[in-house]
């Protein structure tokens, strides 16, 4: 039997390397190249109205992301006040949410706010209070 030829070998190593580096190569550009599609909603700011019967708190969203985000509820704590609200918000957008609560908030303690939107949260934002 007889070996393959040193310039036949060396074709065929050319060969597979550079179907390699094809394979290789448009898997890489399909990967990066499919954008993701996420929603990332922030909150930008918090202020807070204490009127002697009521509080009203303004909270302002932004999506950052890339797909459209529904916050469904926020929180304010330490008082463990959950309002309900469906407010979508489209991508590089934001909102401006009122929340008004029946009963004066105590203005000496700091209160924080947390938007929940799907299965995520953000981080709580401490509640400026306006006088």
């Amino acid at each position: 039997m007889k070996a393959v030829s040193p310039l036949v070998a060396t074709a065929i190593l050319l060969v597979v390397t550079v179907a390699g580096g094809v394979i290789i190569y448009n898997y890489m550009m399909n990967t990066l190249s499919s954008p993701q599609n996420y929603a990332s909603i922030t909150v930008l700011s918090a202020k807070m109205l204490v009127d002697s019967n009521k509080t009203i708190i303004n909270v302002k969203l932004t999506n950052i992301g890339t797909a459209s985000a529904t916050v469904n509820k926020l929180e304010i704590i330490p008082d463990n006040i959950t309002q309900t609200i469906s407010v979508t918000i489209d991508p590089g957008t934001t909102k401006s949410i009122n929340v008004v609560i029946n009963k004066p908030l105590d203005t000496a303690q700091k209160h924080y706010v947390i938007a929940i939107y799907g299965d995520q949260e953000t981080e709580p934002v401490l509640i400026e209070l306006i006088k």
